[in-house]
């Protein structure tokens, strides 16, 4: 029988949606930090949808 205070190891596809969702936060952060600096450079709303989009998965960031 297993000892129950050893962690189960972590599968290998969770491994890659955790990688993808920092990644997509840190794309999200980004953007926002852009948008809180860049008004006056053309970032509006629809440039905070498409970065929520981002983050929640629902769009590609752009290669």
């Amino acid at each position: 029988m297993e000892d129950a205070s050893t962690p189960l190891p972590t599968p290998p596809d969770s491994l890659a949606t955790q990688r993808q969702q920092v990644e997509a936060a840190s794309d999200f952060l980004s953007i926002c930090d852009r948008l809180s600096t860049g008004y006056d450079s053309g970032y509006y709303w629809e440039d905070v949808q498409r970065a929520l989009r981002i983050a929640a998965g629902l769009e590609k960031w752009p290669e």
